[in-house]
């Protein structure tokens, strides 16, 4: 049989004070003497109390809710994020709720309103459209709102990511380094996010400073930035004869993607095909060859998100929007190493038939 919950009145003479006194020291209101102050956290704490969110919330104007949407919350990218999210949300007292948008930028609006409904206090947010024209309904949202990793760079909105176009350029750097000049691309369509068109300059730039022409026709594009997406355009870049020694991916989920295609065409990483992510989510070295990639700081990421927006939510902080940009670094591992083949005999291996019944 459920234990029935202690009541504000109940702790009230336990501490021998007002109901109201009670109501002030749990919300934190500070005209309360400190000797007072104790003797009512005491009987909280003997009564195991605990206080009416709702009730509370009409007191304080908060619900202590945070409302999160992301891209994609199968993406062990996002999983850490949100793992960020929440330590730093739970020990400042703040619930989360969470939706995942598919990449739609129809499920993101469709969460804005739900969390206008839910009356949260403040929104963290990695959407699928960043585009300007969709960024009014953000900034409308009538509660603080931070971006996270796929943002509007704009200075008129909050926005927590990393230094992507020189991490970028660090990885293509290594690429570089170790001998490689055909270096292809895999990423998202040329509408994408900022941080996707940071990436992809960083790549561009590193070519550029190298010496080395951007070749069109090395660039593989997916509208979904995801494993499957991955695949596809990497298949597709392979079976169009203009075979790169390396690839550069926008993401981890891409690159494992990318390397399926490589393995698909009877090809050998890194021997015959070097690939990079972005990301260093926790199964990039764990593949059967380790993935070297960019190593994102995802967790502070969302921990740091958190930061900023409960910092508006309690006006701890100016309401001006502020942007906040972390280190990202490459970590080598083996699925890249110098051109050791020739690039006709990789041209020759992806343009034969794959085994009966691959498509």
């Amino acid at each position: 049989m459920a234990r029935r919950r202690a009541t504000v009145h109940e702790v009230a003479a336990y501490a021998k004070v007002s109901a109201q006194t009670v109501s002030r020291v749990v919300n934190g209101v500070p005209r309360v003497a400190a000797r007072t102050r104790e003797r009512v956290l005491a009987a909280v704490k003997a009564l195991d109390y605990e206080p009416n969110s709702l009730a509370r919330g009409l007191v304080t104007r908060r619900t202590h809710a945070i409302g999160v949407v992301v891209y994609d919350i199968s993406n062990p990218y996002y999983g850490q994020m949100v793992r960020g999210m929440d330590d730093a949300a739970f020990s400042r007292g703040y619930d989360l709720v969470i939706g995942n948008s598919d990449a739609d930028h129809r499920k993101d609006l469709s969460y804005l309103r739900v969390f206008r409904r839910r009356a949260v206090d403040g929104i963290l947010a990695s959407v699928a459209d960043p585009s300007r024209d969709r960024l009014e309904a953000w900034t409308q949202a009538a509660c603080p709102v931070v971006f996270l990793d796929k943002y509007y760079g704009s200075e008129d909105c909050s926005y927590v990511t990393v230094n992507n176009r020189e991490a970028a350029l660090r990885a293509v750097e290594h690429l570089l380094e170790i001998g490689h000049r055909r270096i292809g691309v895999v990423t998202a369509s040329s509408t994408a996010s900022v941080s996707v068109k940071e990436r992809f300059a960083g790549y561009r730039e590193a070519l550029r400073a190298g010496g080395v022409e951007y070749d069109p026709g090395l660039t593989a594009r997916s509208e979904r930035q995801t494993e499957e997406g991955g695949f596809h355009a990497t298949r597709k870049l392979l079976r169009g004869g203009a075979i790169p020694t390396a690839l550069f991916c926008n993401n981890d989920a891409m690159a494992i993607g990318a390397m399926r295609a490589i393995y698909d065409a009877g090809l050998d990483i890194p021997g015959d095909i070097s690939v990079v992510g972005f990301d260093d989510v926790p199964v990039a070295a764990l593949l059967r060859v380790p993935l070297t990639t960019v190593a994102q700081p995802i967790r502070r990421m969302g921990a740091a998100a958190v930061e900023l927006l409960t910092e508006r939510i309690e006006g701890a902080s100016p309401r001006q929007p502020r942007q906040i940009v972390l280190d990202a670094h490459l970590v080598i591992r083996r699925s890249t190493a110098p051109p050791a083949r020739r690039a006709a005999r990789a041209t020759r291996a992806a343009r034969a038939p794959g085994p009966a019944g691959r498509k």
